[in-house]
């Protein structure tokens, strides 16, 4: 089975791994709206990925939110401003700019209606934000992004107007998370600008922003310095620019840009040269050649094979997409069969999300002249996944910003892959996990993850096909959540080991939620058994238990931890 999917993708007919929903009973296809751009966000922290969709665009329409009730199956969300606001809406950027554990939502509205800002209060409940400038200053507002520009562990929001200065909003942080407007620099141009994309490229910690300007005018980065200073330079492309994504699509620990350009001027792929330069420079390839009205991208590892694939919707054409060929060139080869690249549409925002939990991919599209939007079932290959989501501690809790990167042998080489969580991408569209495909690899060797604060954490050895949920500074306590079709279950809600490495003996510490059976047991890094350490039913409350795995051999393994609430692991390093 496994040659079967693999070669289907390359031979062009990766395509054929999608399946298109047309359900009745999904809302989300059978809606019909002047969409502009969706969000996978979970907002209710049950492990679902939920939907966000932008309406209205030209005309007035109330925005929708669907809610993911497991099994593929999704409710529409009715009661509530976020879903009965009207607006000329075109896109929102999901992050949690209260650091109080709920993920809020702003939404961008065209042609001065009038911004909209929900603070999250858990489920799917919101409260309307009504004062303040950052919902009373109109303007026409093309999109937005969550960004800690500032590294202080709070989101600031950026917000891109046509035709007039944009939108600059500095968070208070913990005096009362205001969100205050400043006048800047980078804020004072007047071009016809539309997508506005944060990412480090340069790899210093600090956010940079790449402005697209539609008409004949040449795009922008502003390159962030740190204490809100930057550097502007221009590409001399003059296309028209609708939309942009940030993403290491050749492995080199750098982000690479693309951009989406209308009336048939050609997209753009920049390669990023990395250290010390970090220079842009334009792909030449099919991708380039392409002539369509491109607006929405989305970079993606479809088919799980350890490198980013690229979807791109169009405008009253076909949508593309383009499967990474990998190590060593890192070319692109076109699908042209499926109907994923085939049901044309006037198509703008996209956004990869896997929501079902089945460690593939899945693409929503929105269409934008009151069609019905694109969802499409990722099938799948047998190659191996992770899925991770961030917590911020030190830095915002959303941790938007921060670079993962993961190490694995795939096809027998050595292979780092860098993603980073980010505000906004595309068109108008967003998803705050990160999903990395694994090819043939059982493990992943090493995962660091950088965080915007500074910190960097370290984990080794850690199996694949699974959910993770890492915590800024606790890179020992992160945890692993069984996933499948019907259901992500919950795990405990603490377990780690100190210290690590160790030789002799170490203490693991657990907590239990209620009275369960608990097991147990050591594997070694091909996910082999090696020994079993506890197999008994416990009452709730924290433990510890003294482990003494004096018949390893040294080197790298990992504790398992199994109760009937779900499972976690702990990698460690012993040395005798």
């Amino acid at each position: 089975m496994l040659c079967l999917l693999v070669c289907l993708c390359k031979t062009n007919l990766c395509g054929q791994l999608f399946t298109r929903i047309t359900n009745t009973m999904n809302p989300i296809v059978t809606d019909a709206y002047e969409s502009g751009g969706g969000s996978w966000v979970d907002i209710n922290n049950d492990s679902l990925l939920d939907l966000f969709v932008a309406n209205g665009n030209l005309s007035n329409q109330n925005n929708s939110l669907y809610r993911n009730t497991g099994n593929g199956n999704f409710v529409k969300v009715t009661s509530g401003a976020i879903v009965n606001d009207g607006g000329s809406s075109i896109g929102s950027t999901w992050g949690d700019y209260d650091n109080d554990g709920f993920l809020d939502c702003f939404v961008t509205n065209r042609n001065n209606f009038g911004n909209f800002l929900y603070h999250g209060n858990g489920d799917t409940v919101f409260t309307k934000i009504t004062t303040g400038s950052v919902v009373t200053s109109m303007d026409n507002s093309n999109s937005s992004s969550w960004v800690d520009v500032d590294n202080d562990g709070d989101l600031d929001l950026y917000v891109v107007n046509f035709q007039a200065a944009d939108f600059f909003y500095i968070n208070s942080g913990v005096s009362g998370f205001t969100l205050s407007p400043i006048t800047h620099s980078i804020t004072s141009g007047t071009n016809f600008s539309i997508p506005g994309a944060w990412g480090d490229y340069n790899n210093d910690l600090y956010a940079d922003l790449f402005i697209g300007n539609s008409g004949t005018q040449n795009d922008q980065l502003f390159t962030n310095n740190g204490n809100l200073a930057f550097t502007s330079s221009s590409f001399s492309d003059g296309k028209a620019t609708l939309g942009s994504s940030w993403g290491d699509y050749d492995n080199d620990g750098d982000l690479d840009l693309f951009v989406t350009n209308f009336l048939s001027h050609g997209n753009i792929l920049y390669q990023n040269s990395g250290a010390p330069a970090y220079s842009l420079t334009p792909v030449p390839g099919s991708i380039a050649t392409e002539s369509a009205s491109s607006v929405g991208s989305a970079w993606g590892d479809l088919d799980n094979d350890g490198d980013l694939d690229l979807y791109v919707g169009n405008d009253g054409q076909n949508n593309f997409l383009y499967l990474n060929n990998g190590f060593p060139a890192y070319s692109f080869t076109k699908v042209l069969s499926g109907q994923v690249v085939n049901d044309g549409g006037n198509s703008f925002g996209c956004v990869f999300g896997d929501y079902d939990n089945d460690g593939q991919l899945d693409i929503f599209v929105a269409n934008r002249l009151n069609q019905q939007n694109f969802l499409y079932h990722n099938n799948g290959t047998a190659n191996n996944w992770i899925t991770v989501k961030c917590t911020g501690v030190a830095s915002n809790k959303s941790a938007i910003g921060t670079k993962v990167y993961v190490k694995s042998v795939i096809g027998g080489n050595p292979t780092w892959q860098m993603q980073e969580i980010e505000g906004q991408t595309g068109y108008n569209s967003q998803n705050l996990w990160l999903h990395f495909g694994l090819g043939d690899a059982s493990l992943i060797d090493t995962m660091k993850i950088k965080w915007p604060s500074g910190k960097t954490d370290t984990c080794y050895a850690i199996p694949a096909n699974q959910f993770y949920a890492a915590i800024e500074g606790a890179c020992h306590t992160v945890t692993i959540i069984t996933t499948g079709i019907e259901e992500f279950k919950t795990t405990p809600l603490h377990f780690q080991n100190y210290p690590n490495p160790f030789t002799g003996q170490t203490t693991l510490s657990y907590s239990l939620a209620q009275q369960t059976e608990v097991t147990i047991e050591i594997y070694d890094l091909t996910g082999r058994f090696v020994q079993g350490i506890l197999s008994e039913n416990q009452a709730p409350g924290i433990k510890e238990l003294i482990v003494k795995p004096d018949k390893l051999a040294p080197g790298y393994y990992y504790f398992k931890l199994k109760t009937k609430e779900g499972s976690a692991t702990r990698s460690f390093i012993y040395s005798n």
